[in-house]
């Protein structure tokens, strides 16, 4: 498989990685490891960037004029080099000429060469700032890049420009400064004056930028494996992120359920201690007794006796209820769910709503099967509250960027192998 064929999958990568759009851009050009190599020229507007390319390529392919023109990409190839004509610094930046100066500098280019017009004296804002991002991206990256001063035929004297050139060189001490002017270059040509030539300083910007592109392989190579690695590391952050969540979320979950059951075992063995007097079966029972119509506004020992036994099971249902509502169990999931608010709880779906004898209350709490029974059934509601369905979702979704960032980790690791076979 050719490795723009395996950077197809790159939708597997920006689907979680999106601001790394521009590296994985990069990448699918730096893929190509047969692609000639490129030199991009910037600078600003009349600076002299196109004249120089010009010069450089020895053609007339790069518009040279006194507006506006480079807000679209200019390229030309000469002798397997690739050179673009980028955008002006001062150009309409934030419309579509920013697109192709950010192809030009960031996504294409192997060796960039930065145009100022040394007549125009120090660096300003602007340059400063682009020539700090590309200091920084060439330690990153190993691309090279140039600092040229054009259109040294223009300054007054030579003092003149030995100053401007020294005030240059203090604002970027780390830069070498190649002061050249391709008017005089051209015309030593055309006029067969070689001091002219000599003295353009082009000669030597073109070995400067040959021992450039002689580094474009290895750079490339290096290039692609950093931002690969970059890549890589990110995903394995962000993987290693969600299993520190997925844990967390699983021990939450173990200790909600441990918390729940235990909580409702220690209620229930209670009830079962509160109730044992009501429970136990007297000589005669008469909360058994039936009551006549004569017996309707009478209190009797049956209506005493029922009674008792409905205060006794009340309390019960209120200790009961009590861990169900600090577990958030206490109303009955939606599709369960009736008319009356009163009937939609889950005390009334495990314990119903008939009148509850002392037959009644030992089997429910005196058995130990019966309070194993209402456990279960109390159980299955708590695994179905709106809470733990919550987390057990975000259980769920941590997985599934988990599964992703493992995916796009596959991914990267066959674009890494494909290209190491190549070399």
């Amino acid at each position: 498989m050719a490795v723009t064929e395996l950077l197809a999958h790159k939708e597997q990568v920006l689907a979680i990685l999106p601001e790394f759009g521009l590296s994985v851009q990069r990448l699918e050009v730096l893929a190509n490891l047969d692609a000639p190599p490129v030199v991009t020229v910037l600078g600003k507007y009349n600076h002299g960037k196109s004249y120089l390319l010009n010069v450089l390529t020895q053609s007339t392919q790069f518009s040279v004029a006194d507006k506006r023109e480079t807000l679209a990409l200019q390229r030309a190839e000469q002798e397997g080099v690739v050179w673009l004509d980028a955008p002006g610094l001062d150009a309409d930046v934030y419309q579509v000429d920013d697109q192709h100066a950010q192809q030009a500098l960031w996504i294409e280019s192997d060796v960039r060469l930065v145009v100022h017009a040394i007549k125009e004296g120090e660096l300003d804002a602007s340059e400063l700032e682009l020539i700090a991002l590309l200091e920084q991206d060439q330690t990153q990256t190993q691309r090279q890049f140039l600092m040229v001063l054009t259109q040294s035929d223009q300054v007054a004297d030579e003092i003149t420009l030995e100053q401007i050139e020294s005030q240059i060189q203090q604002q970027i001490p780390q830069q070498a400064l190649h002061v050249v002017s391709a008017a005089r270059y051209r015309k030593g040509l055309d006029y067969h004056i070689p001091l002219f030539v000599e003295k353009s300083g082009i000669p030597e910007l073109q070995q400067q930028i040959n021992v450039a592109l002689q580094q474009v392989p290895a750079a490339r190579r290096y290039e692609y494996q950093q931002r690969l690695a970059q890549l890589q590391d990110e995903l394995e952050r962000q993987k290693n992120q969600c299993l520190i969540t997925q844990a967390e979320l699983t021990q939450r979950l173990q200790h909600e359920e441990q918390s729940f059951s235990a909580d409702l075992s220690a209620v229930l063995e209670q009830v079962a201690v509160d109730l044992a007097d009501v429970m136990h079966e007297p000589e005669v029972d008469h909360a058994l007794d039936t009551d006549t119509i004569q017996d309707v506004f009478k209190i009797t020992a049956g209506k005493l006796e029922r009674s008792r036994l409905q205060i006794a099971y009340s309390r019960a249902c209120i200790a009961i209820r009590s861990v169900l509502t600090q577990y958030g169990v206490a109303s009955l999931p939606k599709d369960q769910q009736v008319g009356a608010a009163s009937l939609s709880t889950v005390m009334v779906a495990v314990m119903g709503v008939s009148v509850k004898y002392r037959a009644d209350l030992r089997r429910l709490f005196g058995d130990p099967a019966g309070r194993e029974r209402l456990h279960k059934d109390f159980k299955a509601y708590f695994e179905r509250s709106e809470a733990r369905l919550a987390l057990q979702a975000q259980l769920e979704q941590q997985q599934t960027q988990i599964d992703q960032r493992l995916a796009a980790l596959e991914v990267l690791q066959l674009w890494g192998e494909l290209v190491y076979e190549v070399q």
